[in-house]
C-alpha cells in the first residue's frame, strides 16, 4: 500500500522532471548543467515529512532577472565574461561574452525578455500544483481512514 512519503516523493520527482522540461522547452539549455542539478531531497521523521528539490544556483536568476551589481567596474565583467565564455560556446552562438557580461553587470537582466519567457520554475510550481498536491494527500487519508472504520466495523 502507497504511502503518503510514497506520493510525495513520486510527486516532488514529477515536478523536478516538469521543471527540466520547462527549461528545455523555453530554450534555456545551454550545457544541461541545470537539468542535471535538479534533485529531490525527501526525509521523514515520525509524521512530519521534508521534500526540498534543489537546483543550480543560477536556476534563481532564469527565473526573477537580475539586479545590476553593486560594484560595476572591469573585474567584476572580467569574471562575469570568463562565465560567459563557456555559456556561449555551449548555446553555440555568436556573441561577444564580455561584452555581455559588461552590460549585465551595468543594467542586471531583466525576465521575461526575448530569450527567456519567465517562468521555468513558477509555471510548474504554483498554487494550482500546491492544490493538486493537497488533493492527492488529502484522497489517501480519506481512504486509509475510511480503510480503518470498516476494519473496525466488520470486528
Amino acid at each position: 500500500m502507497r504511502t503518503i512519503l510514497n506520493i510525495v516523493e513520486d510527486e516532488m520527482e514529477l515536478t523536478r522532471q516538469l521543471i527540466a522540461k520547462s527549461y528545455s522547452d523555453k530554450g534555456l539549455k545551454a550545457s544541461g548543467k541545470f537539468e542535471k542539478s535538479l534533485e529531490v531531497i525527501t526525509s521523514q521523521s515520525g509524521n512530519n515529512i521534508k521534500s526540498t528539490l534543489m537546483g543550480a544556483f543560477h536556476s534563481y536568476f532564469m527565473e526573477n532577472g537580475r539586479q545590476p551589481n553593486r560594484e560595476q567596474g572591469i573585474q567584476q565583467a572580467r569574471s562575469l565574461g570568463k562565465i560567459l565564455e563557456q555559456w556561449v560556446k555551449d548555446k553555440g552562438i555568436s556573441v561577444n561574452p564580455y561584452a555581455a557580461a559588461w552590460k549585465i553587470v551595468r543594467e542586471g537582466i531583466k525576465v521575461p525578455n526575448k530569450h527567456n519567457p519567465g517562468g521555468v520554475v513558477s509555471d510548474v510550481i504554483n498554487a494550482q500544483w500546491l492544490d493538486n498536491l493537497e488533493a492527492k494527500l488529502r484522497e489517501h487519508t480519506i481512504l486509509n481512514i475510511k480503510s480503518d472504520m470498516l476494519k473496525t466495523w466488520q470486528q
